[in-house]
């Protein structure tokens, strides 16, 4: 029986993949999945998050978009792109998913804590975008959801070949980009920690990003404010702190808070797209150096 696809919904440009499954097939992988369940439940050695690899953390990224289960695309027909059917193929810690013959594909990015989705959205009535459209999830949220189908979700990593390669555990493992200079980094770094609309090139502001050394030795980024930034960078690897804003406690009283994440992630996440470079590149161009 010819399996089909069928757009879930157009703002999402998700994929409703209605694969017919039969009564035993259906009932083993309810079978395997709660196993799968009472598994990862029973182990407490380490965090949720970390019983999951980036190949899992992938496709789990895409099941959350499209709001659909494993077991849907695990069925789907295999299109090499000649051919009606899902393709999925594997850079890095960024998972493209295609689907033909309408050609639209969305791309999942596993980073240190969350999972970044990019994908085509009609957002004018005019026709579907190139990856115009954004969602990040949390790897928390994604574990939760979708961890009772963790063996279905590897059998869609086998057949797709995903495991082909050794860079599955960690995202960090990859080499730091060789394009950013430090004020581009440090731009990233403080879109990473304050949202990318806080980099102001309206005419109507003329402040200056500036980039200084703190007392503790950490590089420093911002606007002279509590939403200033400080980080360390080790290969592609970014440490950095913020003040938390979790209360009503006043700004010199906060505490620093830790994140991580990698010069690879940032450039990914805000300085692929034209205009995010635009934007970017002005604001270190007009970056003040202490």
């Amino acid at each position: 029986m010819k399996k089909s696809i069928v757009i879930a919904s157009t703002a999402l440009v998700a994929i409703s993949l209605a694969a017919c499954s039969n009564q035993s097939s259906s009932s083993k992988n309810t079978s395997d999945n709660v196993k799968t369940a009472k598994k990862v439940a029973a182990s407490s050695s380490k965090p949720q998050t970390d019983k999951f690899n980036n190949n899992e953390y992938g496709v789990m990224g895409y099941l959350m978009l499209s709001q659909t289960d494993a077991s849907k695309l695990a069925n789907v027909e295999k299109s090499t792109g000649d051919s009606d059917g899902m393709k999925i193929s594997k850079n890095a810690n960024t998972y493209t998913f295609e689907v033909f013959p309408m050609g639209h594909s969305t791309d999942i990015i596993v980073n240190n804590d969350n999972v970044t989705v990019k994908y085509d959205e009609n957002t004018d009535g005019t026709g579907m975008g190139n990856k115009n459209g954004s969602k990040t999830y949390s790897k928390q949220e994604l574990v939760k959801k979708y961890a009772n189908q963790k063996d279905t979700i590897d059998k869609v990593i086998k057949k797709y070949n995903l495991d082909s390669n050794a860079d599955t555990n960690n995202s960090n493992q990859q080499a730091a980009p060789t394009d950013l200079d430090e004020k581009t980094e440090a731009v990233l770094i403080y879109a990473k920690a304050n949202g990318f609309d806080t980099l102001d090139v309206s005419d109507d502001n003329d402040a200056s990003m500036e980039l200084s050394t703190a007392d503790n030795g950490r590089k420093t980024v911002g606007y002279g404010s509590d939403g200033d930034v400080q980080y360390q960078i080790d290969g592609n690897n970014v440490t950095y702190w913020t003040l938390d804003h979790s209360d009503d406690t006043p700004a010199y009283k906060q505490k620093m808070v830790e994140h991580t994440t990698t010069l690879s992630e940032l450039k990914q996440e805000f300085y692929t797209a034209d205009n995010q470079r635009q934007t970017v590149d002005i604001i270190s161009d007009n970056m003040e150096e202490d």
